[in-house]
């Protein structure tokens, strides 16, 4: 099986380009046949997965989670394979779907054609996701950590993000919309999960299933930040359901 390298040179703050000899060795070495493609933009990711359809049959992000989503929405509904090395900050799909970290392990899980089919969210109709999408507090949370300039990653990097948007966050209104009925809720934020982790590790929708064809739908209600602040760490081993201030739920699709 012919291999397309989706290579994001700003993943981790230029990583994936650092270690593109040792990818290329490594593919060379498991006998895989392989083509890299640079790209910076996610309409260049979407364009040339989309134009390389006929030519190959696995396509491998070497990047972070963005990178990946935006290979999903460019492969969704077709019978290639999407894979990844994960480069990213957070590579919380990597986690969920418990794929390899190391090089040689990743190659050995194309060589052996290691495949599972999962689910994809859809927004709008338009735009497919994989692990969880979220509105408000969280979205203002992901975009803080993806601009921030210090040298750190992963669950440390979002959760520094939380805790200074928590400082002028205030919670929203949400007119919501799900199996019929409709609410009004005051929230911090909420989130459709089709995987349990974001946010580098926190398992926010701890019982979601990528295989399960069911959103699990996590809100966290208004709070003051006193009561936030202790029950945040909860939510690294998704042990924050059981708080009053929290709800959860599952359904096919909801409208927010």
């Amino acid at each position: 099986m012919r291999n397309l390298i989706i290579l994001n040179p700003s993943s981790f703050k230029g990583k994936a380009l650092e270690v593109r000899s040792d990818v290329e060795s490594a593919f060379k070495n498991h006998g895989l046949e392989y083509e890299i493609h640079i790209s910076n933009s996610s309409e260049d990711i979407i364009s040339t997965v989309k134009t390389s359809l006929d030519i190959f049959s696995n396509f491998i992000s070497l990047g972070g989670d963005g990178t990946l989503h935006y290979m999903a929405n460019a492969l969704a509904g077709t019978e290639k394979n999407l894979g990844c090395i994960p480069m990213g900050s957070g590579n919380d799909i990597a986690k969920n779907l418990d794929l390899p970290f190391e090089l040689d392990g990743c190659c050995l899980a194309i060589k052996n054609c290691r495949v599972k089919r999962i689910d994809l969210g859809l927004i709008n109709g338009s735009y497919y996701y994989l692990g969880v999408s979220g509105a408000g507090f969280d979205s203002v949370v992901t975009e803080l950590a993806n601009n921030t300039k210090f040298p750190i990653k992963g669950a440390v990097k979002y959760t520094y993000a939380v805790y200074r948007t928590l400082v002028t966050y205030r919670s929203k209104k949400f007119f919501i919309k799900f199996n019929d009925k409709e609410r009004t809720i005051d929230a911090m934020f909420l989130v459709a999960g089709n995987m349990a982790m974001y946010g580098g590790g926190m398992k926010i929708a701890p019982k979601a299933d990528p295989t399960d064809g069911i959103l699990d739908i996590c809100i966290i209600k208004r709070m003051n930040k006193v009561h936030f602040i202790k029950a945040f760490p909860k939510v690294f081993q998704g042990q924050h359901l059981s708080d009053p201030f929290v709800e959860y739920f599952r359904v096919n699709s909801i409208e927010i």
